[in-house]
């Protein structure tokens, strides 16, 4: 965005409205700048910053006694009621909030206003396809094809494609041309322990009677690459009436006959359509309703939990025929939408690394980055000036999220990451900030050369890891996640996503950072116990030498031995102890610092706002990470806490500089 297409940027007097009506009006001011849109209050108790990236909607009334209402609808769910003073500068707002919320041009999106930027090669080399298909442990069966080198066979795949060794170029360029955008079957997973491949693709052109002989082979061939089955799977996520009406417009389904040794399973998971008036009124059933009975009527006709669990029921029966030994070919419509999200889950069921933080992040790009997942569409990165461009927005990749959510309820102790982590990915893939998600494929990001114009969100995941790890994790306990529970009475609303800012819906505290911080706390109680220990020793041997001194010279007078032996095995024995700087307590030796240490520490209940005086930040909502300064106790944000040079504890700015 423009600094000339900002109409108004500062409203004062402006009031900030609560949603649920339980609190008072705020007054302050609205910022509105070419990256954000900021309110701060006049007492500086409450500031909301929200990058023009996802501002979802904006909605004005009419105007009223108390002032103009402005409602702005942002796409990580929150919801901003603002009443503005005047009728004119609400108009100008408005028109001004619309120009932030669609842009038109990919190269004015926040991402791309860095300077300066360091070199990134980690974050930007998360996914390496040579090394992930040698850590899945790929065979003889399979090798790299050079088909779509430059993107020339399909534009929406990766350059690097895995194929079975049989199929030569003529066969794929065949299936190429066969499948609906040129997206033939390509390997995207291997199961090591009995070789069974998990390859997705699109629809094919077959229309009501089409065939062709090449996809035909390398469907053969991608069942014989695995010599534990002759059966393969061919897996089509869309409803079967769905994909009979495709055949009107050319495309289709395949047709058994043709196929040898093929087995058809259809899925009932409903199209971006569908999901898109289904989230809307999920959300209306979250945000709207005002009694029980309203809100289960409208989370029941939105749907949104059945198509939850039809897709973690694809899911699962990818993992389960995989660990049969039998091998699946998955496809939707154009295979860059529900293909992803089932392939994901199938890996995310059967291989423990996709389970840890790391993994997830390369599972990310390879199903969804590499394989084609439309951001820039779904996510509505650039805006939707037209109703056709608005028709493409839908929230995929929200509803992979909450599948993986749902799993990690059901087995809290296989995932390595916590749901901040996954509430994170969600954000930042609509807030536009870093590259990562920017474009609707490999080829677009490579395009717009996001490398070395952006930042990378997993760089930026990188620093704060210790904020998504599972207190409850079990790395070497859950292998393959198997009978998982897909009942309908299984499913949930995942508060902590959609009502992730109204804090009088959700619990007080959040049980993950509960427990993190109890153990956290533990651990600096332990430390604290072997410095006294220490210091207890310390006093006890500088006594000991005090009256080893006077009884020496008393006994010198008298001719005897001065008995100095018991003092130095006291000695050898205190220099085996730890000091009190290596005991975990920092460089807090002093009996001063020990008398002053915090038994207690502030509790997670009612700690709205950073400790520091000098910047009392809000935390907007309960998962927003609190942290803990380990010698006076109190709750501080990110900025305002650091950790020692040592690494041993995290201590605020005050408590730095008194030391």
């Amino acid at each position: 965005m423009r600094f000339e297409d900002i109409l108004t940027p500062r409203v004062d007097k402006v009031q900030l409205v609560d949603r649920l009506g339980v609190e008072p009006n705020i007054v302050g001011t609205l910022h509105v700048t070419t990256s954000h849109i900021i309110f701060r209050s006049e007492d500086g108790t409450k500031e909301r910053w929200v990058a023009n990236g996802l501002i979802g909607s904006v909605e004005r009334g009419p105007l009223s006694i108390s002032g103009c209402p402005l409602i702005i609808r942002c796409k990580h769910f929150l919801v901003i009621n603002l009443l503005i003073p005047r009728d004119k500068i609400c108009q100008d707002l408005y028109e001004t909030l619309l120009k932030c919320s669609k842009t038109v041009n990919v190269n004015e999106l926040l991402a791309f206003e860095s300077r300066d930027l360091p070199e990134d090669a980690r974050g930007w080399s998360r996914l390496d396809w040579s090394v992930e298909f040698t850590r899945q442990g790929i065979d003889s069966a399979w090798v790299e094809s050079d088909l779509n080198k430059g993107y020339g066979c399909c534009d929406t795949y990766p350059e690097r494609l895995w194929v079975p060794v049989a199929a030569n170029k003529s066969i794929l360029l065949g299936s190429c041309r066969f499948r609906s955008r040129g997206r033939l079957p390509v390997l995207t997973y291997f199961y090591r322990p009995n070789g069974a491949t998990i390859c997705r693709c699109a629809q094919p052109l077959t229309g009501f009677s089409a065939r062709c002989v090449e996809d035909e082979k390398l469907m053969e061939m991608i069942g014989r690459a695995n010599t534990n089955c002759d059966t393969l799977y061919l897996v089509d996520t869309r409803p079967m009436m769905n994909a009979m009406v495709n055949k009107v417009q050319g495309k289709g389904y395949e047709d058994e006959r043709n196929y040898l040794n093929t087995r058809f399973h259809f899925f009932d998971i409903e199209n971006i359509h569908v999901m898109r008036n289904s989230q809307m009124k999920l959300l209306e059933a979250c945000t709207k309703c005002r009694t029980l009975t309203d809100y289960y009527k409208t989370l029941e006709s939105s749907g949104w939990l059945k198509h939850i669990r039809v897709i973690i029921e694809c899911g699962v029966f990818l993992a389960d025929s995989l660990a049969k030994g039998i091998s699946c070919v998955v496809h939707c419509s154009d295979g860059w939408d529900r293909t992803s999200q089932t392939v994901s889950i199938a890996q995310l069921l059967l291989d423990p690394f996709y389970r840890t933080i790391h993994g997830f992040q390369v599972l990310i790009e390879k199903d969804w980055l590499g394989f084609g997942h439309k951001f820039d569409d779904r996510c509505a990165h650039i805006g939707a000036l037209n109703d056709e461009a608005a028709k493409e927005v839908s929230p995929v990749f929200t509803q992979f999220l909450d599948c993986v959510h749902q799993i990690a309820e059901q087995r809290p102790k296989a995932f390595q990451f916590n749901d901040r982590f996954l509430i994170e990915i969600h954000e930042h893939a609509y807030s536009c900030q870093f590259g990562t998600f920017i474009g609707n494929c490999e080829k677009d990001r490579k395009d717009l050369n996001v490398i070395k114009r952006t930042k990378s969100l997993w760089t930026y995941m990188d620093q704060r890891q210790d904020d998504y790890l599972n207190p409850f994790y079990e790395p070497t306990t859950f292998g393959v996640l198997s009978e998982l529970e897909t009942r309908a009475s299984e499913m949930h609303v995942w508060h902590s996503l959609y009502n992730r800012f109204d804090e009088g819906l959700l619990p007080r505290e959040n049980i993950t950072d509960m427990v993190m911080v109890s153990m956290e706390h533990v651990g600096v109680l332990e430390s604290h116990i072997a410095a006294l220990r220490n210091r207890i020793a310390e006093l006890k041997i500088q006594l000991g030498k005090g009256n080893a001194a006077g009884c020496s010279n008393s006994m010198a007078d008298s001719g005897h031995s001065s008995g100095t032996g018991q003092s130095e095995e006291r000695l050898a024995n205190n220099e085996q102890r730890p000091s009190s700087r290596e005991s975990g307590i920092g460089d807090q030796s002093s009996d001063e610092a020990l008398a002053r240490f915090p038994l207690r520490w502030q509790p997670l209940r009612g700690a709205t706002h950073c400790s520091a005086k000098s910047c009392r930040a809000e935390f907007p909502s309960v998962i927003d990470r609190r942290i803990h300064c380990h010698r006076c106790g109190k709750i501080f944000c990110r900025r305002c806490v650091k950790m020692t040079a040592d690494g041993r504890e995290r201590v605020c700015d005050g408590c730095r500089d008194e030391t």
